[in-house]
């Protein structure tokens, strides 16, 4: 069925309900009325008599008003967004299984999450969401984002937990105490992010793993500014290369809980606490890391965390060079450091190798 250029106003009990066959609408606009809350849009779950799921293609339409869900897609359903505009609905996409697919979207004046996803496949494209509680939240779902921006989320841009996939050209802007990144028990890659002026966390990594390429994360702060991490990695196996991390309230990179994280060309400024820091069993390895301006320590080891550095650059440190407290397994492995500072070299669980640099072959 094709529908076009048709306006629904002040539907009770929702618009349309999708239980067999396909759907397409071009051009549609869907209004909720004033002074209510309708419950859905647009339903689409699959029937009681067996035959294919249904599917659903809005493409140039648009949903105004106190929707509780905008499109709400239940028990293996297709559903592609193409050019829709959501202004007002509390989520914009509630899916349970299936296959979701986003293009060319924009999202306001809600306070659920935007884009919900479990147990399905979901695809983003060039999405914008200002507000809500989340941008996207994703349970045990194949998720793959190809341009998102969220902008002033109250909890966080991205809540990703058991999900796997691709995430490229992500920028979250202002988010909310969970960080603008909020990643748990997750396989997921990130690349070419950017991440400004999140409160607690720029990315939170819990257990799973993480790839991180080409990303910024900017001016993290908690409320009463004291605290912020750059990045927070936590029972987690993070590959991290080629970020910059500028103005953390707390640490610009922290492996803490027994993560083990591995940080490559790096350039961290402007962190309160520390630059690179490990605690409670954690391993962080970094090689070719730039540290400038740095109030706090530019390295910290404490409660058995181990530190293996090569090729670090640390100018204009006020702090130590090492902070550690230096009990049962705590570690600092040095090797080829050049830094303002020497402070904190003569703890007896700090390494120095004063070896030398190999020297560079000659084309």
């Amino acid at each position: 069925m094709r529908v076009h250029a048709v306006t629904f106003r002040n539907q009770a009990r929702g618009v349309i309900q999708l239980r067999a066959g396909s759907l397409e609408g071009r051009g549609l606009r869907f209004e909720a009325g004033a002074g209510h809350q309708a419950p859905v849009g647009v339903l689409v779950e699959e029937g009681t008599g067996g035959g294919p799921a249904p599917s659903l293609i809005l493409r140039d339409s648009a949903f105004v008003g106190a929707y509780d869900r905008a499109v709400r897609a239940r028990g293996g359903a297709t559903v592609l967004l193409e050019g829709v505009d959501f202004q007002g609905p509390r989520m914009a996409l509630s899916q349970d299984g299936g296959v979701a697919k986003v293009e060319r979207a924009q999202v306001s004046g809600g306070t659920g999450t935007a884009f919900s996803m479990v147990e399905g496949t979901l695809t983003l494209v060039d999405v914008r969401v200002q507000g809500h509680e989340y941008g996207v939240t994703a349970l045990q779902t194949r998720l793959s984002v190809r341009g998102f921006t969220s902008t002033s989320a109250s909890r966080a841009g991205l809540g990703l937990t058991a999900t796997t996939g691709l995430l490229e050209d992500v920028t979250v802007k202002d988010a909310g105490n969970y960080g603008a990144l909020q990643l748990t028990a997750s396989d997921l890659e990130v690349r070419r992010f950017r991440l400004e002026g999140s409160r607690e966390y720029g990315v939170m990594a819990v257990q799973g793993r993480v790839r991180l390429r080409e990303g910024v994360i900017t001016g993290v702060s908690t409320e009463d500014g004291i605290a912020g991490d750059g990045l927070h990695l936590r029972q987690v196996e993070a590959d991290v290369d080629t970020v910059t991390v500028e103005g953390a309230k707390g640490t610009c990179v922290l492996a803490t809980q027994r993560a083990h994280a591995a940080l490559r060309n790096a350039r961290l400024s402007g962190c309160g606490l520390a630059a690179l820091a490990v605690d409670t069993h954690a391993t962080l390895e970094s090689r070719n890391v730039d540290v400038r301006d740095t109030p706090g320590s530019v390295l910290v080891a404490i409660e058995e965390g181990q530190l293996h550095v090569e090729d670090l650059t640390a100018k204009d440190a006020r702090g130590e060079l090492v902070s550690t407290d230096c009990e049962g397994q705590t570690r600092v492995h040095l090797r080829h450091i050049d830094a303002s500072t020497t402070r904190g070299l003569r703890s007896p669980c700090v390494q120095l190798d004063a070896s030398p640099r190999a020297p560079t072959r000659q084309p």
